[in-house]
Order: C-alpha cells, then structure tokens, then sequence
C-alpha cells in the first residue's frame, strides 16, 4: 500500500470507529482527503474495499434541478417529485441522475430526516422558531419541523379525561403527518422531542390502542413529568422507539411537584428512569424550560451538542458524561399528600372552566 492509499485507509479506518460518513460518493471522500485527487484512482481504491468485504457499492437518484442536485435515495425507487425543491420532473420534463455511492459495513451515523416537538403548556415562546430554523441550518439537514400546538392548556391538566382527549388530538395529527412524510419519500417513523405536559401526552399514546401502529425513531425527553415507573422498555422492545434520551434539569421545581396538581404524573424528569431502556441525562444548573432558551438550544442541536449527538450518532457512540442512573426504587408521595391538592385543583377547575373555555374559544 503506498503513503496515498495508506491515507485513505486511515480516513476509512476513522469512519469506521466513529460511525460518521459511512456513506459517500466518490468525488465525496476524494474531498475528503485530497482534493486534488484523481476520481478514478479514487474509485478504484474503494472498488478493492468492496471486494474485501469492508463496503458495498449501489446507485443512488440525485435530483437534476441546478441548486437542489440532493440524494433523493437508491435508485430502486422512483422519484416522480423531488422532496426538497418540490420541483415535479415529468412537468419539466427533467431526469433524474444516477451516481455511485459506496456504504462502509459498519454502524452508521443517522440523519434527522423529519421531527414532531411537541411543546409544554401555553408555550408561544420565540424558541419555536430558533428551534425550526437551527434545524434547517445549524444541522444542515432538509429536515421538516411539525411543532405541534394543541392550543391553551391550563386548568385541563387537572382532568385525567382531558388528557387523553388532548392526547387522541394528538395521536390523530401524527397519523396525518406520517402518511403525509411517508408520500414524499420520507420515513414512517420521526423523531420526537416532547417537552413537560407534551411528555405525558406522548406516554398516554403509547398506551392507547388505537394508536398502536404508530412507530418513531429517537425520542428525547425534557422536563419529562410521565411517572418514574413508567415502561417505557416495552416500546423500545417491541420497535415502537428506537431509542429515548430524558433530559433532565438539576432545578426543575415543577417536574418535582407535578404529581401533586396533575393526575397520571411523576418526576421522571427529576428523578430518572430505572428502565435501561432509558439513556438519563442531568444538566445541574437547568430549570424547567431552560432546554429551550436560544443560546441554550443552540449548543443542544450544534454539532457535538447533547441532542445532535444523541440524534445522529450510533449508540454505541454515544457515552454523554452527565449520564445517571435513579438510586432506589420510586414510590409514588402518599395519597394523604397528594389528595388534597387535587381536591383543590378539582374545585379550581369548575370554578375557571367557563372563563378557559372561552378563551381557547377566541384564542385557540
């Protein structure tokens, strides 16, 4: 091997261990390592990894649209429309390329293909728009952003009835988004980042069965109040999630007292998760919604930023310093405690009922 090759295998080599750009086009990694580099000479080096069984080679669509020109997928399937510059190809009469690409055999790196947020209470904040646009340009990634709102939520945590009535709502617009992402050549399962009363609405789906088809991939917790002794093991088991991150902040004061007002909850956000199916995460100096604080968010989804990695690394990979594991077995506060203040959170709530539904009748 001369000292040419020899750097190229090394570039091979670090993809590998990392599990990052295991996936490139020849003028791709020729970049990579020198670009002043001869293509060919470049694609007959990677032509001998495949047959030493350390990549495979396949083709891939580019859209043929000067300005767009991104991988549509495998040229397997057929692309009638591109999913980035929405340009209709039979329309303008327009081809798509063909390119080869190589795929080292190895754990890979995953893209943020698509995302559902689902927000906390009456969150209007400006964070949703800095999340959508760091998304669509700190990751560099055409990753479509449904922030869910489900309109002014106040006195409804009281109600365990409006909770699943919230969640159905809920379970309903994922159904739509999916079949929607899944018509423009974009996978059936999202990510989910799911923040306070958002957390406990995505549990109640989980375990509701007329959503039982619903299927999601990295799903990141913050400020989660779903109970401690939730499983959230079962889903990741039976494929529902691919993984879950639970975010949680060292001065969060509302997860640890939401079992007090709000029926069904818990301090997972707090006290963690048991379940090794859950990846706990503690951010000493966060509050409850600190998570979504501009610059805060903005190191979050940076490259190498907590929820970046998580995202988009092999889990293998991913071994986050502030990792933790809840000490002793969570018991629920007693009723004698917890009673009380539900009975005045029930008393509360028929005396504003009026006046809120008014409001999410005018400002929904």
């Amino acid at each position: 091997m001369n000292p040419r090759e020899e750097v190229w295998q090394n570039e091979i080599d670090r993809r590998l261990a990392s599990g990052d750009g295991m996936e490139f086009s020849v003028a791709q990694f020729a970049g990579a390592v020198d670009a002043g580099t001869d293509p060919a000479t470049v694609a007959n080096f990677l032509d001998q990894t495949v047959k030493s069984g350390a990549a495979r080679k396949f083709k891939v669509s580019r859209c043929p649209v000067k300005g767009c020109t991104r991988v549509l997928g495998t040229s397997d399937i057929t692309f009638s429309t591109c999913p980035y510059c929405l340009t209709d190809f039979q329309q303008e009469g327009l081809e798509v390329t063909q390119e080869d690409f190589y795929k080292l055999n190895g754990e890979i790196s995953r893209d943020i293909r698509w995302m559902i947020v689902v927000h906390g209470m009456n969150s209007r904040a400006k964070w949703q728009e800095e999340f959508s646009w760091q998304i669509a340009n700190r990751l560099r990634y055409s990753a479509p952003v449904l922030i869910y709102k489900y309109g002014w939520v106040t006195i409804d945590v009281l109600m365990r009835w409006l909770h699943r009535r919230h969640a159905k709502q809920l379970g309903d617009r994922i159904k739509i988004a999916i079949d929607q992402a899944n018509t423009s050549g974009r996978p059936r399962e999202p990510d989910i980042i799911a923040h306070s009363f958002g957390t406990l609405l995505l549990s109640l789906i989980l375990e509701d069965d007329r959503f039982d088809d619903l299927r999601f991939g990295r799903v990141i917790l913050a400020g989660s109040i779903v109970r401690p002794d939730f499983n959230w093991g079962k889903h990741v088991t039976s494929k529902r999630i691919g993984a879950i991150l639970n975010h949680v902040g060292g001065e969060d004061v509302p997860v640890r007292y939401a079992q007090y007002a709000i029926p069904g909850s818990g301090p997972g956000g707090k006290v963690g998760y048991a379940d090794n199916a859950v990846l706990n995460i503690r951010s000493v100096g966060f509050g409850h919604s600190d998570f979504f604080e501009p610059s805060t968010l903005r190191g979050l989804i940076a490259d190498g930023g907590l929820w970046h990695s998580f995202l988009t690394h092999p889990l293998s990979q991913f071994r986050p310093v502030e990792g933790f594991s809840p000490v002793g077995r969570w018991k629920p506060a007693s009723r004698v405690l917890r009673w009380p203040s539900r009975l005045v959170g029930y008393v509360i709530f028929w005396i504003v009922a009026p006046e809120s539904w008014l409001r999410r009748r005018f400002d929904p």
